[in-house]
């Protein structure tokens, strides 16, 4: 199976369509090359401190589909 695109009507290409060996090998190479930005990072480190100290929210999926 080839790469196929897909377009909106005015021609620009929106999507890909790329056979799964093709996709679970970009994944890999992916998840091998994959390094955290500080940024990031700090983000990460953050989250967790929020957890830790009990003021971590959390909403269920739907409310955030509702929300857009």
């Amino acid at each position: 199976m080839a790469t196929q695109f897909i377009t909106n009507d005015k021609g620009v290409k929106t999507a890909v369509i790329v056979p799964i060996n093709e996709y679970e090998d970009l994944l890999h190479q992916h998840h091998l090359n994959l390094e955290l930005t500080d940024e990031y990072k700090k983000m990460i480190d953050d989250m967790l401190d929020q957890e830790n100290a009990g003021r971590a929210e959390y909403v269920s999926f739907s409310h955030i589909r509702n929300r857009f």
